[in-house]
């Protein structure tokens, strides 16, 4: 199964998020079942509609009652819930690992979590990081990249790539404005077969 979650609300100065990167993989999915779970407000809190670990719980449940491989993607915010998934399932002692994850700019920043996502668990067996490194000033510390570290057992690669945070995932100029990022996670989609 892929489960795709967004990273901001529906609209990004006015456009709809459902043609950036996240929304392109959960499309081009050759996966089954296949869920796309939208983001969280520009600004979000504990008591939003929409926050990391609402979206966290929505993935687990799903997770648990599926078969087959678990996949998960996500930008911004829904990055940081594919971590807070994983931690969770790690303490629940589910049975089965993640495949594989793949994050455009992982942001804890919402405050929705008590736990620090800067740990990429064992149950994760492959995790893909993109990193925007073009925040500087306030967006450097709005939006700090998370998913720094990951324990032993976990086939972890990150790339740092020269855009924004917005740009990583397609949100400025797509392919012209992402400095590579979407090359380089849509080829290790394909190695696993997510699309």
């Amino acid at each position: 199964m892929l489960i795709a979650m967004e990273g901001s609300s529906p609209t990004i100065a006015g456009e709809n998020n459902r043609k950036y990167y996240v929304w392109n993989a959960y499309n081009e999915t050759v996966q089954s079942p296949k869920v796309y779970i939208p983001g969280p407000a520009t600004i979000s809190m504990t008591g939003s509609p929409i926050n990391i670990r609402k979206m966290a719980d929505d993935a687990t449940k799903l997770i648990r009652v599926a078969e087959g491989p678990i996949f998960l993607i996500g930008w911004s915010r829904g990055a940081a819930a594919c971590i807070q998934v994983a931690l969770d399932l790690k303490r629940a002692g589910f049975s089965r690992n993640v495949d594989a994850m793949f994050l455009f700019d992982p942001v804890d920043q919402d405050g929705s979590t008590s736990d620090f996502l800067n740990l990429i668990p064992n149950n994760v067996s492959n995790c893909y990081r993109a990193r925007a490194t073009n925040k500087t000033g306030i967006w450097a510390r709005i939006f700090p990249t998370c998913g720094n570290y990951y324990e032993e057992g976990v086939n972890y690669e990150t790339r740092d790539f020269g855009t924004s945070h917005g740009g990583i995932a397609g949100t400025e100029g797509g392919m012209s404005g992402d400095a590579g990022s979407h090359e380089w996670i849509w080829s290790k989609l394909s190695y696993h077969g997510v699309i």
